[in-house]
């Protein structure tokens, strides 16, 4: 328990993460709400109705095995909720150009090439590229947050997809508050199960795909899926 209080260390950036290998596993996608009773579903974007949204979060089944394992690490009366695993394309498509727009009425007269620039470090631009598909796009991208036994979401500093520079994994580390121990808890539970974490947000974790590989220096395992029939 005390490690997982530790200082978040700097996290490794993500670019070239499109230059990692696939070297694809046949692997199935698993339910979140089977995952276990400390593991909750909570699908953000079908309820916010947003374009091709799962009415159930879904995961790679090695994402599933490593997140129950989390789970069961975390102190009593703690869980998990996840708020997003599996997103398809079309959902994915949407948030980009919805944060994109939102950017642009913001700074009309920036280029729109920057603007792309700054939509992508929250939003994954909506790629069909079979050899860089969006990490949610594969099954291997998980955001997720702690939460009480009930499971009812605890306060980590930002709401879910607050694009903000406090959203960062390590915003907090200068700033004793509770908020600052429980991204702490989050980080050191999901990284001993083998989890990598996105410095721009501290919901954002992977495993398997081309983010997980680029900072562990090995192929992804999980190519972008279709959506469920």
């Amino acid at each position: 328990m005390a490690r997982r209080l530790t200082p978040i260390p700097p996290l490794a950036p993500t670019a070239g993460w499109r230059e990692v290998p696939i070297e694809p596993v046949d692997e199935p996608m698993v339910a979140v709400a089977d995952i276990g009773a400390c593991v909750r579903d909570d699908p953000r974007y079908h309820a916010a109705g947003l374009p091709g949204a799962q009415p159930a979060g879904l995961l790679r089944e090695g994402v599933a095995d490593a997140l129950a394992r989390a789970a069961r690490a975390l102190p009593d009366g703690l869980s998990l909720l996840v708020w997003d695993g599996y997103r398809s394309l079309e959902t994915q498509a949407a948030l980009y150009d919805g944060y994109l727009a939102e950017l642009t009425m913001v700074h009309p007269d920036q280029p729109a090439d920057a603007l792309e620039e700054a939509a992508a470090r929250y939003v994954t631009p909506p790629s069909r590229s079979p050899s860089a598909p969006p990490p949610h796009l594969t099954g291997g991208a998980v955001d997720l947050t702690l939460a009480d036994g009930d499971g009812a979401p605890l306060d980590l500093g930002t709401d879910f997809d607050a694009f903000v520079p406090e959203a960062g994994a390590r915003a907090l580390e200068e700033l004793a508050q509770p908020a600052r121990e429980l991204r702490r808890l989050l980080f050191w539970t999901m990284s001993e199960q083998g989890f990598t974490a996105y410095a721009e947000e501290w919901w954002h974790f992977d495993l398997g795909d081309q983010f997980w590989g680029l900072v562990r220096g090995r192929p992804a395992r999980y190519a972008g899926a279709e959506p469920p029939a």
